[in-house]
């Protein structure tokens, strides 16, 4: 039996094994891969950076950080290898891959210039994933940030547009000052829907408070939103109207402090369930 996959990052389907790999083949190529085999030494210390008990949510992101910077370094080579793995580990048959293609640009560049090549890394990126031989379909999300100008995220939108293979766009990363102003994210999603983009967003993931009712309209998926169920149920009438479906991702709330037990779940499916709320179950960062 195989399954699809509707939430998964980039920076998270990389296994430790294949990123420190890539990290000894160019310890001396470049200063990145270089910077991690001094810091880290040996593989063991490198794996229990992305196995260690994590404090919280910002906590388990500061792995996709290590991860980012790694693969703008060759951003197709570890697109290869995430879809080969989907497919022959885990028997995905269809793969939504989301990833933020400015992140993987080179940072000392100015922004300008980043934004620029931002339309190659998704290039890249897609003709990897698709190069592969085995029996899995890709489509991809390009990711918004919580901590970027609305000038930087429309540029974003704009170029997921300009893909076909791009079905849709996605709000990550963390809370963090200059970033778009909630009146902003709502513009920026009425835009990506004005230019046929579906759309999803990080939402109520780990914090009670973090919902925003006003992108409701906005939104084809929420990714987590597990919070609604537990704390605002009220909201799922909505939800429900607009058929906006919950990405459901159980082994990330574990890992980052959200629940202390996959039982907790049950209160979120039978609440969808009885509000009739879809929901799908994925994966977020298997590796």
């Amino acid at each position: 039996m195989n399954f699809p996959d509707l939430h998964r990052h980039l920076g998270g389907a990389t296994h430790p094994r294949i990123l420190w790999g890539y990290i000894v083949k160019h310890g001396r190529d470049t200063t990145v891969a270089y910077d991690f085999r001094s810091r880290f030494g040996d593989y063991e210390t490198f794996a229990r950076e992305f196995s260690r008990p994590f404090a919280d949510l910002a906590d388990y992101l500061t792995v996709h950080h290590l991860v980012e910077s790694l693969q703008a370094q060759d951003v197709s080579y570890f697109a290869t290898r995430a879809v080969r793995g989907a497919s022959v580990f885990e028997s995905i048959d269809y793969l939504e891959i989301r990833f933020n293609p400015y992140k993987r640009t080179p940072i000392g560049l100015p922004q300008a210039d980043r934004i620029a090549l931002m339309a190659e890394i998704a290039a890249q990126v897609i003709r990897a994933a698709q190069s592969v031989a085995f029996p899995i379909a890709t489509a991809f999300i390009l990711c918004m940030d919580r901590g970027f100008s609305a000038e930087l995220n429309r540029a974003i939108v704009r170029l997921a547009a300009s893909l076909p293979e791009v079905v849709a766009v996605d709000l990550a990363g963390p809370y963090q000052p200059g970033g778009a102003t909630w009146d902003e994210w709502r513009d920026l999603y009425a835009e990506a829907q004005s230019l046929g983009l579906r759309t999803t967003a990080h939402m109520a993931e780990s914090e009670p408070d973090d919902v925003r009712p006003e992108l409701f309209p906005h939104l084809d998926r929420i990714g987590h939103g597990i919070q609604i169920a537990l704390h605002h149920p009220h909201l799922l009438a909505e939800l429900a109207a607009r058929g906006v479906c919950l990405e459901i991702c159980p082994t990330t709330y574990l890992r980052t402090n959200t629940l202390s037990s996959l039982e907790q779940l049950r209160t979120v499916f039978d609440r969808c369930d009885a509000a009739g709320v879809p929901i799908t179950i994925a994966t977020d960062n298997p590796a």
